[in-house]
């Protein structure tokens, strides 16, 4: 019956056309008779190829799992993730096609978008994007510029909502895992500590606030070297009744800044960093990689029933009731909460988030991001510490607990922050970045939210992730869509990217800490989005106030072609 769906399921598309330059996330169906393209499962049909009209399916380098069908004035590129799913679709297509029996036909129907330079307006927009541009503070002008960019963002942006909307995680777990989540509610439950119901000053149009006042003059005989490394030693009073916001007890008013580590306490994170890659590189140098794998492509096709083993081989036997005890629910949502606990053996706090599996639609990922989250550990990553399977159900994954709260706390209540506080957030940053890119897992979303101080001011990297679907944490700037402000230029576009986008984000965090806010808050999303597509590197508003070293490391952060960013190993050697 031609109705019947033979295979389904999310590929890879590019196409020849307007477009013919970007990977697009497509859902694919496979019916007896044609070969249709959606933006998701409950997504309209925006591509249709009939079998008939196939004149070849043939494999292809393009990607590693990548296939070419071809079809009368009309080239597609398919993009699997493992060579088993790359013939299933290839054997299905070419079985079902006409190829060598007959010549195609001529029927074929796509969406096609253009732009009429006449008239100033896109031609072929679908709905959504239509009522995107009309909100949207793009103007007649921005389109007319560079009218690619537009489609580039009304794209991007479409596909960012829907999948918000439909899905609980924010990335997709697939070949070497790109990200590494489940440290959000973390973050959010010690916010929620003291007062459970305050939210951030920071919203997505503010007040611009004030530029900072010029820092003070380096010593002429400061290196680079020492302005990355060295310590703050001055303190930044706070607003009156802001930092009980983020701190673990409430604290005397005016109280000030932490301060940033000692000499000493830096060298020792250093010898115990060094101390780790020797041992990383000793334990698991070979069996990592391989076992690693393994894993990857076993959860890729278990059933439920082996991804439920799977979670019990992963998570501690036992009874976690006999090693924390719960203190405190800071968080509620519709699959779990998050409690603040105390370790039984350390007397220390620790975070808790305690999940309804019955309401996971895809376990498999939560396996994978406990597999992540045991292998990165480091002192300035937010650690896992522990997890816990009560019965079929009930999964409790514990994790570090900071006190000492945001790096956007620290903006916000501030009116500055020195070149040495900068500089120290920005080493320790990319320390814990440097530790996550040598095994492969890119961040995707660092930006001062995600950046988390103790009371001793050291700097651990914290996630949106799954975890931050779970709890229903749906403030806005923890959101891909709600917060553009961070992301490189390649990712707006659609363009393949790799580990450097968390470098231009670092830079984007620098600027943050600078003037207090990134560039184009004050701007929607979706002409935010179009800005950094078209504008490249952003101006700071006063460079002539900052240090030569300064400006030179966001140069190095902020430089549009990726091949001449710097990655997090030259980073640390500035």
């Amino acid at each position: 019956m031609p109705d019947v769906i033979i295979k389904e399921g999310y590929l890879s598309l590019k196409e020849e056309g307007l477009r013919a330059w970007i990977w697009s996330k497509r859902y694919c169906v496979l019916r007896d008779q044609s070969l249709t393209f959606h933006r998701n499962e409950a997504g309209q049909c925006i591509g249709l190829l009939f079998l008939k009209e196939i004149g070849s399916v043939t494999r292809i380098d393009l990607k590693p799992y990548c296939f070419e069908i071809t079809a009368k004035d009309k080239t597609y590129y398919i993009a699997c993730k493992s060579d088993e799913e790359l013939y299933g679709w290839m054997d299905e297509i070419y079985n079902r096609s006409s190829v060598g029996t007959s010549g195609p036909t001529n029927f074929e129907h796509k969406v096609h978008v253009g732009f009429d330079p006449i008239t100033g307006a896109f031609t072929g927009l679908p709905d959504q994007w239509t009522r995107l541009l009309k909100g949207s503070a793009i103007t007649a002008e921005d389109a007319a510029k560079n009218p690619q960019a537009v489609l580039d963002v009304l794209e991007f942006y479409a596909e960012q909502t829907k999948r918000e909307e439909e899905e609980y995680g924010t990335s997709e777990l697939q070949g070497a895992v790109e990200r590494m989540s489940g440290l959000n509610w973390a973050k959010e439950m010690q916010q929620q500590t003291e007062k459970p119901t305050v939210k951030l000053p920071r919203k997505t149009a503010p007040t611009p606030r004030p530029a900072p006042p010029p820092p003070p003059e380096p010593h002429p005989n400061e290196s680079s070297q020492q302005k990355v490394t060295s310590p703050a030693k001055d303190e930044i009073s706070a607003k009156e009744g802001q930092l009980d916001q983020w701190l673990e007890t409430k604290l005397a008013l005016n109280k000030k800044l932490p301060d940033m580590p000692t000499n000493k306490e830096l060298i020792d994170m250093e010898r115990e960093r060094e101390r780790e890659r020797i041992l990383r590189e000793r334990e698991k140098a070979a069996a990592q990689v391989s076992s690693k794998k393994k894993v990857e492509q076993r959860i890729s096709t278990m059933t439920e029933a082996q991804i439920m083993e799977k979670l019990r081989s992963v998570v501690s036997k036992g009874n976690p009731g006999e090693c924390y005890k719960k203190v405190k629910r800071v968080g509620q949502g519709a699959s779990g909460s998050v409690f603040v606990a105390l370790s039984l053996a350390t007397n220390t706090k620790v975070a808790v988030k305690q999940m309804d599996l019955s309401s996971q639609p895809r376990k498999e990922l939560i396996v994978n991001e406990i597999l992540v989250m045991k292998e990165s550990q480091h002192p300035n990553i937010v650690n896992y510490l522990d997890s816990f399977l009560i019965g079929n159900n009930v999964l409790w994954v514990v994790m570090e607990y900071m006190e000492g709260g945001a790096l956007t706390d620290v903006i916000d209540n501030n009116s500055t922050m020195t070149e040495q506080q900068i500089a120290t957030v920005c080493l320790e940053s990319i320390h814990g970045l440097h530790h996550l890119h040598s095994q492969n897992i890119i961040h995707r979303d660092i930006k001062s939210d995600n950046i988390l101080l103790n009371a001793h001011g050291h700097v651990k990297i914290s996630d949106f992730g799954f975890c931050a679907k779970l709890t229903d944490q749906k403030r806005k700037r923890a959101t891909m869509i709600g917060t553009p402000y961070w992301m490189a230029p390649e990712v707006v576009k659609q363009k393949e990217y790799g580990a450097k986008v968390d470098i231009w984000s670092l830079g984007i965090m620098a600027i943050e800490m600078i003037e207090n806010e990134p560039p184009y808050l004050d701007e929607e999303p979706l002409k935010a989005l179009y800005l950094i597509a078209t504008n490249g590197t952003p101006t700071l508003k006063h460079p002539e106030r900052l240090s030569t070293e300064l400006k030179s490391f966001l140069a190095v952060c902020l430089c549009v072609d990726v091949r001449s960013r710097a990655n997090s190993a030259e980073l640390l050697k500035f």
